[in-house]
């Protein structure tokens, strides 16, 4: 980041995104102390994620999304509040970078919308869930989640040590985005960017090549 207070950007930041989810109950969260542990935690991430020299963790705050009941569609609106409220603050196309990877590895973990309870008319039978957060999937998770992560100023890949985004991010990135190609190639855009200024001796076909060259085209 430049010299703005970081302190100050993520309080108005996560106070901005907040105040939306409050006006419209988008997360179906109400207001009070469940709102204010939700910005608390954010605030925490969000901090860790301008900050270059720390590490992004989180473990605990994926834990605390999925006990709110969270989805990743619901996750997906909460991170455009937040990134609409940070691009006000100008912050850089490298700290952008890493709250993209923070959002996009939380909602990673996150599950999909719940299904509707009722199908014409009557109630729908829910599934008896199973799974238990003390699988070895689940201790696993919250000993360590798997990372494919950029790594400037070398642009490896922090799991496999190959040029980022590898092989194994790319599909990753290719379930995240989903079908939001457009999105996808504004984010891999921005991290171009910000590799090109790390690596000025790439030649700038290469770097359009590794990170856009992969992407699937669209179909005419």
């Amino acid at each position: 980041m430049d010299g703005t207070d970081p302190d100050r950007v993520v309080r108005l930041v996560v106070a901005e995104a907040l105040a939306r989810v409050a006006d419209e109950d988008s997360l179906g969260l109400g207001e009070g102390d469940t709102l204010a542990g939700l910005g608390a935690a954010l605030r925490v991430v969000l901090r860790r994620a301008l900050d270059d020299r720390v590490p992004l963790t989180t473990p605990d705050f994926v834990d605390l999304c999925r006990d709110l009941g969270l989805s990743r569609e619901a996750f997906d609106l909460l991170g455009h509040y937040l990134m609409t409220a940070l691009l006000a603050h100008h912050i850089g196309p490298d700290a952008l970078i890493r709250v993209g990877v923070l959002f996009g590895t939380v909602r990673r973990y996150l599950p999909g919308a719940r299904p509707s309870t009722y199908r014409n008319g009557g109630p729908v039978a829910r599934r008896r869930d199973t799974r238990s957060d003390n699988t070895v999937v689940g201790r696993y998770r919250r000993a360590k989640l798997p990372e494919h992560l950029p790594n400037p100023p070398s642009w490896n890949c922090t799991g496999c040590g190959r040029e980022w985004p590898c092989a194994t991010k790319q599909s990753q990135l290719l379930a995240e985005f989903g079908g939001a190609r457009a999105a996808l190639a504004v984010y891999l855009g921005s991290c171009l960017v910000a590799a090109a200024q790390d690596l000025p001796t790439l030649p700038p076909p290469r770097v359009r090549l590794r990170f856009l060259g992969w992407l699937p085209r669209a179909r005419i």
